[in-house]
């Protein structure tokens, strides 16, 4: 069935019965949802009932999973394109890429790059922001360690400084959501606290430090943790280091890219009981390759080599700084995936759907102070959700009271 703009032909909206309706207070099943215009006007437990129907077009969806739309707080590229270069068309080709994937919000990545080159995409992505297309922006550089630099080029990255910062975040005009640090460089500190007091989400991520060093870091106000174990120095049980100290902390939530390349299915469940659904943050870390075939694409400044669904470093590219876990291919370069797929693999990690619901949608919308926007399938909240089959395989996506692509 063709997908219905929810406000063609004189119709107000849609009745969805019959899914299992995944909500804050747990799961309907079977349930319905009413939508209105943009937002969801009603939801319920077992059949609406002729009352609630109202005359509105009715989709079964027996037997399938609804979900709150996705939340993707740290994405590069995907379909080809990506944030981190090219044209403001490009950007929006890879968000329209990611919402038809389920990704119905989304906070564009960029990499460590010169500033002024950082300048010049914080300005354009944030007119992207204020039409709505992203929800904001992420610095994941370059104020980064070039022991754990992973797939970003260390040419480019500097010593955190605070009048830098400032000026990224000008040239953000207020859209600059989350910003990544390495907690042991001189001046990591200072910027930590500045970004802290702008309302800007202080990340802990490529980074060498000790869990003393990380904790002082959280004491100082940074609060959330860039893909987790990726691009760290590895947990031990005489020095835990970043990841150990970022666990330990329950005002910090963290960041997991289930996509089964970067975590394996164990830590994912360790992290998920560590964390609990309030901090766990499901992510992609996806870069152009993302929906592609395999090939060479770039990842900023780096060449990247995409094979059985990985991305690496193309082996003339890597750096020499690339940081331990880099294997002969090179190191990891972001990932393939989209949202959809890290929602079906943490579901087959053994997670709960509701606890996979909330690290998806909930917890990164409140993180972004979008929880009276979207993130949960509630009434007055966007009609953002997304429509899976009994194994989780997507089905439809609405954005807004619109499907996208085509109605399930």
């Amino acid at each position: 069935m063709r997908a219905v703009p929810a406000h063609a032909g004189g119709i107000r909206g849609y009745l969805l019965t019959g899914g299992r309706v995944v909500t804050p207070a747990g799961v309907l099943s079977p349930g319905w949802i009413r939508v209105a215009g943009t937002a969801i006007d009603a939801v319920g437990p077992g059949e609406p009932g002729e009352q609630r129907s109202s005359g509105l077009p009715v989709t079964r969806l027996s037997g399938h999973w609804v979900l709150p739309g996705f939340i993707d707080m740290h994405v590069h590229g995907g379909g080809g394109t990506s944030f981190t270069q090219g044209t403001a068309e490009d950007a929006r080709h890879t968000a329209d890429f990611h919402r038809r994937h389920g990704s119905t919000t989304i906070v564009a990545s960029l990499v460590t790059a010169p500033l002024t080159d950082l300048d010049a995409r914080a300005a354009m992505l944030a007119g992207l922001a204020r039409e709505g297309v992203i929800a904001g922006l992420h610095l994941e550089g370059p104020f980064l360690s070039a022991a754990r630099c992973g797939a970003q080029d260390p040419r480019h990255m500097i010593a955190p400084d605070v009048a830098a910062f400032e000026r990224l975040h000008a040239a953000a005009a207020g859209q600059l959501r989350v910003i990544t640090v390495a907690p042991e460089l001189p001046g990591a500190t200072a910027l930590i606290k500045a970004a802290a007091q702008a309302g800007v989400i202080a990340a802990v991520g490529h980074t060498d430090a000790t869990a003393d060093i990380t904790s002082a870091a959280v004491d100082a106000g940074a609060s959330h943790a860039t893909h987790l174990f990726n691009g760290m120095r590895p947990l031990h049980h005489r020095e835990p280091g970043p990841a150990g100290a970022l666990l330990d902390r329950d005002e910090v939530s963290c960041e997991v890219i289930a996509d089964g390349v970067h975590v394996h299915n164990t830590a994912i469940r360790l992290v998920a009981r560590a964390c609990g659904p309030g901090r766990l943050v499901l992510v992609t870390d996806a870069m152009a390759a993302a929906g592609m075939p395999e090939g060479r694409y770039r990842l900023g400044s780096m060449q990247v080599d995409v094979a059985r669904g990985v991305a690496r470093l193309a082996a003339e590219a890597e750096p020499a700084a690339a940081g331990a876990g880099a294997g002969p291919a090179g190191a990891i370069a972001g990932s393939t995936a989209t949202m959809a797929g890290v929602v079906r693999r943490a579901v087959a990690a053994g997670l709960p759907v509701t606890d996979v619901a909330a690290a998806a949608s909930t917890t990164p919308a409140r993180l972004l102070g979008l929880v009276e926007r979207t993130g949960a399938l509630r009434a007055g909240l966007h009609a953002d959700l997304v429509v899976c089959d009994e194994e989780f395989g997507l089905r439809a996506v609405m954005r807004q009271g619109e499907w996208v692509g085509e109605s399930p």
